[in-house]
C-alpha cells in the first residue's frame, strides 16, 4: 500500500468533526451486525482530498483483501470534497448439507420417498427406520400402506416384492401356521391347517430380497431400548412408538435371513454400521451404504440403501 494512500485515509479520519461521528457509527455498526465468517472490503477514494488543516492526498489504488469464502461484500465510496460516507452492503447466506432428491418407484413418489418428514418424528424418508423401501407409502408405521400389496389376510408371497401376486416357484406361505397368529382376528392359528410347507422353492429364495433380520414373509426382528421383538410388517398399525402392541410373529426358517451385527451387518430397523465397523458387510457384489439425515445414500441411482447395502427399487 501506498504511503500517499494511507496518509489520505488519516486525515479523513482525524479531521471530518460531526460528520466523521455520524460516518464511524454508521460503518462501526455494519461491521458489529456481520457474522458471516468471512468478506471482502473494498475502499476506494477518488481525487484529492483536502482535511481543515490543508493536507490533500492523492488518488490511490483500489485495495482489496479477500477472506477464502467469502458471503458478504461491503464496499465504501468516498469522493473529493468528502462530507460523509455512502455504505452499501449485500449479504448472501448459505445453509450446509445437500439437497434432497426424490426416490421414484415405478414412476412415482410415495411417502418414504418424498423428502418430507410426514409422520414429524423428526427422520426423513429411508433415516426413519419405518421406511421398509421408497415403494412404501407410510413413515408411521411398517406396513406399506400401498393397496393390495400383502392384504390378503392369511395367504402372503414374498412381502418385499411390492405386490401380492405370486407366481410359479415364488414364496408362498398362510399366516394360520403360525401359533402367534400374526394375521390377528380374520386369520387366526388354526393347529389343524395342514397347508405349511417345511420348505420354500429355491426361486423365492434367491429371489426375494429380504433385509437383515427378516424372513421372506415380512416377521422382522427390531430391537428397541435393548429390548428384541419379532414383529409382523402386515400389522398397519406397528410402529416404533407402540412395538409393545405390534403382532408377534414366528420366522419362517427356510427363508430367514438372520442378522449378525458381530459381522459389521446393520440389521433391520438400524441406519449406521455397527459400532467399531468403518461401512456394512453386503452379499456378493452389492455395494455398502450408509443413509444420511435427509434420508439419502450413496448408491447410484436406480437403488437404495436397505440394512447398509444397495438394492434394487422394485416397483409396487
Amino acid at each position: 500500500m501506498s504511503k500517499n494512500y494511507l496518509i489520505g485515509v488519516c486525515v479523513l479520519l482525524a479531521c471530518s468533526g460531526s460528520g466523521k461521528g455520524e460516518t464511524d457509527t454508521a460503518v462501526a455498526s455494519d461491521t458489529s451486525t456481520s457474522t458471516i465468517t468471512s468478506a471482502t472490503t473494498t475502499t476506494m477514494t477518488t481525487g484529492p482530498t483536502t482535511g481543515t488543516d490543508g493536507t490533500s492526498s492523492t488518488t490511490a489504488e483500489p485495495t482489496t483483501t479477500e477472506a477464502p469464502t467469502s458471503t458478504s461484500t461491503s464496499t465504501t465510496d468516498t469522493t473529493a470534497p468528502a462530507t460523509a460516507t455512502e455504505t452499501t452492503t449485500t449479504t448472501t447466506t448459505t445453509t450446509g448439507g445437500g439437497t434432497c432428491v426424490p426416490l421414484m418407484c415405478d414412476g412415482k413418489t410415495y411417502a418414504c420417498g418424498d423428502c418430507m418428514d410426514n409422520d414429524g418424528d423428526g427422520l426423513l424418508d429411508l433415516a426413519d427406520p419405518e421406511c421398509v423401501s421408497p415403494c412404501d407409502d407410510r413413515e408411521d408405521s411398517f406396513a406399506t400402506g400401498l393397496p393390495g400389496d400383502n392384504m390378503d389376510p392369511c395367504k402372503q408371497d414374498c412381502f418385499f416384492d411390492g405386490n401380492s401376486g405370486g407366481g410359479a416357484g415364488d414364496c408362498a406361505w398362510d399366516l394360520k401356521c403360525d401359533p402367534k397368529s400374526p394375521g390377528g382376528d380374520k386369520c387366526p392359528y388354526d393347529e389343524n391347517f395342514n397347508n405349511c410347507p417345511a420348505e420354500q422353492p429355491q426361486e423365492c429364495i434367491d429371489t426375494c430380497q429380504v433385509p437383515n433380520g427378516c424372513d421372506c414373509f415380512g416377521c422382522c426382528t427390531v430391537e428397541v431400548d435393548g429390548m428384541t421383538y419379532d414383529i409382523f410388517l402386515g400389522d398397519l398399525d406397528c410402529s416404533l412408538a407402540n412395538i409393545d402392541s405390534c403382532r408377534q410373529c414366528t420366522k419362517n426358517p427356510d427363508c430367514d435371513d438372520e442378522c449378525h451385527p458381530e459381522e459389521c451387518e446393520v440389521c433391520f430397523g438400524e441406519t449406521e454400521p455397527p459400532p467399531g465397523c468403518d461401512e456394512s458387510s453386503c452379499d456378493g457384489d452389492a455395494q455398502p451404504c450408509e443413509i444420511d439425515e435427509m434420508g439419502q445414500s450413496d448408491c447410484p441411482e436406480g437403488l437404495f440403501c436397505q440394512t447398509g447395502c444397495c438394492q434394487a427399487i422394485i416397483p409396487g
